[in-house]
């Protein structure tokens, strides 16, 4: 069974007006956290040896995976990313060809920090550059310009990173779909590898909730929303790259093997404060505090780390279990993920994995949203119609 490990780095500069990811900018807790970090890690190896697991839903995550995300990861000082790394390859006994992915932005990576995480074992680097229109970075309130975020994919390519992922935001005010396309060309033309596509989201707690929550739809209106993302999905794919999920491209071969993870229901380990992970029957979290995070990893015991991945202890100062899943559940999630992606749900994995077919449990749900155009059926295979993609979070609901 492949292994997927996700590690959440807390760290930030400055909050980005319109995420709302937990990160906090006290980086003065680095050291420590890290030092916590690396427990956790030894934690886990020394009382998982290979979970039996529930397996995944499509058979194309047979490698390990490790991928640092928050956050910032590229913050820190690269010994304590480099250290923790080290620690995880060694406690889960990572395969030399695992994908192990790096979150970066422009403006936190330099050459001697990008060769020394590429020699440590990191072989992809996902970049947040999010435009290459300076007006729409200073709208997202973002510390690097365009020529910043081109200079770091070039200083990328220089430490030996050929796995290169690079994020856009689309539907931010004063945006148009020219300049996305822009965008897109020009990452064709550096070598990026894969794409992410994310539509903004205006989320509650942030500071982009205060300021356009009444006004995003007269800035932006659905329409002119949807004409960007349409598109860019086709553009990409007339420039090379599968549109393989809701907001991900790649060029054939370069698929994120661990998000991939994800949407094909396997199992993944968490490590950090405000990481989730899913393991066995139980989804769980690490509570948004890094305090408690590091307190707690200096006191707990191996016993209690076990009891609690098993299920068998209750929740922890820091740790805590988000959901106990039963087969239904475990039904449920496949169209919540699978639909996501552009092979949608098969058939014969779902009754393989089940003993049912997916249509004796959401006959109705599929019945009604095959009338409505929003989902088709391809030989045993359900998924989204172009339609269905601009209603994909309707249509889901229909199957929870």
């Amino acid at each position: 069974m492949a292994r997927h490990i996700y590690v959440h780095n807390p760290f930030c500069a400055r909050k980005c007006p319109y995420c709302d990811f937990y990160s906090i900018t006290k980086t003065e807790l680095c050291e420590e956290f890290y030092k916590a970090a690396v427990r956790e890690a030894e934690l886990i190896g020394s009382v998982i040896s290979d979970p039996a697991g529930t397996g995944s839903i499509s058979g194309n995550n047979d490698k390990d995976t490790i991928y640092f995300g928050g956050g910032t990861p590229t913050l820190p000082d690269s010994r304590l990313i480099c250290e923790l790394l080290g620690a995880l390859r060694k406690a889960f006994n990572i395969a030399s060809d695992a994908e192990i992915t790096l979150e970066a932005n422009p403006s936190s990576v330099n050459a001697e920090k990008l060769s020394e995480c590429r020699q440590a074992g990191f072989n992809r680097i996902s970049l947040g550059v999010q435009s290459l229109d300076d007006g729409v970075l200073k709208t997202l309130g973002r510390l690097h310009d365009s020529q910043r975020a081109i200079d770091a994919i070039g200083e990328i390519k220089s430490a030996g990173f050929s796995n290169i992922s690079a994020d856009l935001i689309t539907g931010v005010p004063g945006q148009t779909v020219e300049g996305i396309l822009s965008d897109v060309k020009t990452f064709k033309e550096l070598g990026i590898k894969h794409i992410s596509t994310y539509s903004l989201s205006i989320e509650e707690g942030t500071a982009f909730f205060d300021r356009y929550r009444k006004t995003i739809e007269e800035l932006v209106p659905p329409e002119t929303e949807r004409e960007m993302y349409h598109r860019t999905r086709e553009y990409l794919q007339e420039c090379g790259y599968e549109t393989y999920e809701i907001s991900n491209s790649a060029i054939p071969g370069f698929r994120s093997i661990h998000n991939s993870s994800y949407w094909n229901s396997c199992e993944y380990f968490a490590i950090g404060a405000g990481a989730h992970g899913y393991i066995g029957d139980m989804r769980y979290g690490h509570r948004d505090d890094v305090a408690s995070y590091i307190e707690e990893m200096k006191s707990i015991t191996s016993q209690e780390y076990k009891e609690f991945i098993e299920g068998k202890k209750g929740d922890l100062k820091s740790l805590y279990a988000e959901e106990i899943l039963s087969e239904e559940d475990k039904m449920r999630e496949v169209p919540f993920l699978r639909l996501r992606t552009t092979e949608g749900i098969l058939l014969d994995d779902f009754l393989r994995r089940f003993g049912v077919e997916f249509e004796e449990v959401f006959g109705q749900a599929v019945k009604t949203n095959i009338e409505k155009g929003l989902l088709e059926r391809k030989e045993r295979t359900l998924r989204l119609t172009r339609s269905g993609l601009d209603l994909a979070n309707i249509v889901i609901e229909d199957f929870l």
